[in-house]
């Protein structure tokens, strides 16, 4: 089989903006992390909202962020990505100054339910430029590299945040929204002043509605998207349900809570670059993500047995291993099957209909939580067998991959070649 490429294991020669781009999304997720965990427990210890409520107002959130991603993919890949990194977060910072004066001053929870949507809005605004531009600035052999990098330092963000954000709640759960607020101002510094433009389409390029139309065209593209719209709705419930079963069933202080997901953003800065060292060997991505299934089942499966915090680590410690494989791969699946001038555009595509999943999952899953009140190990034990068949699924398609891979290899050496 001919590989799409050769991939350098030295971390350093990756280009700069990669790791400029990466140190900014460690500031972001440090300071905007918290708002994502500790959002439910404001909703429903604050303002009295019930699970099922919780969840629709969740739901939404990922509906609107994929929507809006989808778009933003699209424009991103007709006027470049600059502006999308620069200009479309600077409200964001002020929303979520206007989020904590909302709980500071115990306003309505429509209000915060809205400011909420205004910053997912924002953020989806911005995600796929990111995405795109670590594709535009590393080789296919690098791009896997790339998308390590800003995902290790992502997570050591994440690995901070929830400890800022517990810290921060007991002197009041509105400080966390103050810390994100600042957090998003410095980012757009260090971009504005470290990142230039990193795509600039030319006509030849310009991205038409029948460019559009010919990615839903693409067989394995939808396929691939089908399994990743069930992958969302089993790792939802690593989110808001986990955090909810924990400090509402299980009775754990919001300390704990922030151990949990702080283990998850530190093992990710840990054990991300092994688990990278292995998946380099192989330009196999797709049998990687195969395997993180396998972690993320024995993860849900401990949680059937759950009673302290204990079972809590070492469920998301072995989860965390899984979403080694799993997320690294995403991005780089599909900016190597996606043509030049389409990559935010198949990351929209992408985005938009796995929200269905991440919907359902949200509202589907607290709902099912609450209802096995009384049996929560058989929810999880539900939730674990979907772990499986999303594995199985992802290993009867790597065939595919590789065949596809190995076809488009060649034919890059045969245009080659031509222009010789």
């Amino acid at each position: 089989m001919i590989r799409p490429g050769r991939r350098r294991h030295d971390m350093d020669k990756i280009d700069k903006r990669v790791w400029y781009l990466g140190f900014t999304r460690l500031i972001r997720a440090s300071g905007r992390v918290s708002t994502f965990i500790f959002l439910p427990l404001i909703f429903v210890f604050i303002y009295h909202i019930s699970f099922l409520v919780t969840g629709l107002v969740l739901g939404i959130a990922i509906l609107i962020m994929s929507v809006v991603q989808y778009y933003s993919g699209i424009l991103t890949d007709r006027i470049g990505r600059r502006i999308f990194l620069i200009l479309i977060p600077l409200p964001a910072g002020l929303l979520y100054i206007a989020m904590y004066f909302t709980v500071l001053y115990r306003m309505p929870a429509l209000l915060l339910i809205l400011l909420f949507y205004f910053t997912i809005i924002i953020n989806a605004l911005q995600y796929p430029a990111i995405q795109a531009s670590i594709a535009d600035v590393t080789s296919l052999g690098q791009r896997l590299s790339g998308y390590t990098v800003i995902r290790v330092l992502a997570n050591a963000g994440a690995a901070i945040g929830p400890i800022l954000g517990a810290i921060l709640s007991v002197y009041g759960f509105q400080y966390i929204f103050l810390l994100a607020g600042i957090s998003t101002f410095i980012e757009i510094i260090i971009l504005y002043f470290n990142v230039r433009e990193t795509y600039f389409p030319s006509k030849s390029q310009y991205l038409t509605k029948l460019d559009i139309k010919l990615a839903y065209k693409d067989r394995f593209f939808i396929i691939f998207t089908v399994i990743g719209i069930i992958m969302a709705f089993v790792l939802r419930q690593s989110g808001a349900s986990l955090t909810l079963y924990a400090f509402d069933f299980e009775r754990l202080p919001i300390l704990y809570l922030a151990y949990i997901y702080s283990l998850n953003g530190i093992l990710v800065v840990t054990l991300q670059y092994p688990v990278f060292k292995i998946m380099n060997k192989s330009s196999n991505p797709v049998l990687f993500r195969s395997i993180g299934m396998v972690f993320y089942f024995s993860g849900f499966i401990v949680l059937m047995f759950s009673k302290d915090i204990t079972y809590f680590l070492i469920s998301m410690g072995i989860m965390t291993i899984g979403e080694d494989f799993v997320a690294p791969t995403t991005q780089t699946i599909i900016t190597s099957i996606a043509p030049q001038n389409m990559k935010g555009t198949y990351m929209g595509i992408y985005n938009l209909f796995i929200s269905f999943g991440s919907f359902s999952g949200a509202v589907i899953g607290l709902y099912l939580l609450s209802y096995y009140e009384n049996r929560t190990a058989l929810f999880w034990f539900i939730i674990a067998m979907g772990s499986l068949v999303v594995r199985m699924l992802y290993f009867i398609i790597n065939g595919s991959f590789l065949r596809r891979m190995n076809a488009d290899a060649h034919i890059k050496i045969h245009e080659r070649t031509a222009a010789k």
